[in-house]
């Protein structure tokens, strides 16, 4: 799949009186644009090849949009608009990069890329070089969309040689939830505990609290929270996930522990449905439910939290990823085979899951290992069936600037807001209102995509910036909207 930009509605909106409603709707279709992100395994290498000097390399993130300007059938042409990178030991001066730059990728006997970067380079000495870089390497070993590739500068400078690596995907942010709570020290107590069960996002902020997940349920209110175990959004920012125990209903019965559950207030799949392609021995026996996406062909990927015998194809492990279909789609053997713990005949679970459209896993385990190469990794950690960890636990909740000294709060579940989501139908709007006392505009949509954000302009065509956070929501209320008399646009963007 290459680089589309999910569909937007745009509504033509004149703040005058107190109920508005869209004088047009259209498409609205830019070049298509992706937001990426930099990922553990990114770095910057400053080398002096002449001297003995030992060579220095830093961490590197940071982000880039991926424009796509050319797309023939032997090559898909691309632009790195607005490069941001930092690279830096903790306690170290950063390294800066700002620029531009283009890629390629494509051939006709075999896919190849080439990336050229242009930027303005700022040492810790505060002396900015402009630099360019291209790649020495031109073969491609990672599945569309994740972007793995290694450059070098093109100048013969041998004495400051620059070198960087770059490992992306295409994330705008990460929903999560952590199998510990935690207290954020960017909040004012007693308002800043994030709890064991609540939906978070690594820009720092609650997507949904546990109440409100479990709101509808008709489970009785207690005093503790309810932990997830899996998460995955559904068309139409319906959450779905499972509990890490099991609760009483009082319209809906027992909830198992394995169940996939909605916070619509039903039961999305029990685990006997999940189950039941596998034949297993005891069908009255609730196996759990660790991990959970819906493709987009409907097929549900997950993890269980007890091994079971399958009368179809044997025994199946709380590591392992299945599908509801019936069959194994990778062993826990299989997801770590590319990582070196020194345990090998041990399965560590399987705690959260994200498949990407060209098919590489990104997961948790339930138990933490020591890898021979990478050293210790933990349960919290979000690792890829490629052999690395994409980030690291305390990196997940930085955001949040935890006041808790622990090495980490574990990862229960994951959700990737990502524009690689094929895109959805354009959301249909249903209505537009502005308060008569507070002047703020309350909007409501209907689209099929899984989550969504306001965008607000003052002119077409014109700029357009965020009214709202992402959300899994399909109404929004801006309370910045205050000024009367002027015109204003909004859009839907959904993923």
């Amino acid at each position: 799949m290459k680089p589309g930009l999910p569909l937007l509605l745009l509504w033509t909106v004149a703040l005058i009186g107190p109920v508005i409603w869209p004088l047009n709707a259209q498409t609205n279709s830019p070049s298509p644009a992706w937001t990426y992100r930099l990922l553990e395994g990114s770095y910057l290498i400053d080398d002096c090849l002449p001297c003995a000097r030992p060579t220095i390399m830093q961490p590197m993130r940071g982000s880039f949009t991926l424009v796509l300007t050319e797309d023939n059938p032997l090559l898909a042409r691309y632009e790195l608009r607005d490069l941001s990178f930092v690279a830096a030991s903790p306690g170290a001066m950063p390294y800066r990069l700002v620029g531009r730059g283009t890629w390629t990728m494509g051939g006709e006997v075999g896919v190849l890329q080439d990336m050229t970067l242009e930027v303005g380079l700022t040492d810790p000495s505060a002396l900015t070089t402009n630099k360019v870089f291209t790649n020495d390497v031109r073969t491609i070993d990672r599945a569309w969309p994740i972007i793995d590739i290694h450059l070098e500068q093109t100048d013969a400078n041998l004495f400051r040689f620059y070198s960087l690596h770059l490992l992306a995907a295409p994330l705008r942010e990460i929903w999560f939830s952590t199998t510990a709570g935690f207290t954020a020290g960017k909040w004012q107590s007693p308002t800043n505990r994030v709890n064991a069960g609540d939906l978070i996002s690594d820009s720092g902020r609650v997507v949904r609290s546990n109440g409100e997940l479990i709101g509808r349920l008709g489970i009785m209110p207690g005093f503790t929270d309810r932990n997830i175990d899996a998460v995955d959004v559904a068309a139409g920012g319906e959450i779905l996930f499972s509990l890490n125990q099991d609760n009483f209903s009082e319209t809906l019965g027992v909830l198992h522990h394995g169940d996939l559950l909605t916070d619509r207030g039903a039961i999305f799949r029990s685990n006997q449905e999940l189950m039941s392609a596998f034949a297993p021995a005891d069908t009255s026996v609730d196996y759990g439910l660790d991990a959970v996406q819906v493709m987009t062909n409907g097929e549900i990927y997950f993890s269980i939290a007890t091994n079971v015998v399958s009368q179809k194809i044997g025994m199946l492990f709380r590591g392992d990823l299945l599908s509801d279909h019936g069959r194994l789609v990778r062993s826990n053997p299989q997801l770590l085979s590319r990582f070196h713990p020194s345990v090998v005949d041990l399965d560590y679970g399987l705690d959260a899951l994200y498949v990407w459209p060209g098919g590489e896993i990104w997961f948790s385990t339930e138990e933490g290992f020591n890898d021979n190469q990478l050293g210790q990794i933990l349960s919290g950690d979000l690792l890829s069936d490629q052999g690395f960890v994409v980030f690291h636990n305390l990196e997940l909740v930085s955001s949040f600037a935890p006041l808790e000294d622990v090495s980490e709060f574990g990862l229960d579940a994951i959700y990737i807001v990502t524009d690689a989501t094929p895109p959805a139908p354009a959301p249909r709007m249903l209505s537009i209102q502005r308060s008569a006392e507070s002047q703020a505009i309350a909007l409501q949509w209907d689209g099929s995509g899984h989550v969504f954000q306001l965008e607000k302009g003052n002119a077409l065509p014109g700029i357009f910036y965020p009214a709202s956070p992402i959300l899994p929501d399909l109404k929004w209320v801006d309370f910045g909207a205050t000024q009367t008399n002027v015109a204003g646009f909004y859009r839907v963007r959904q993923w």
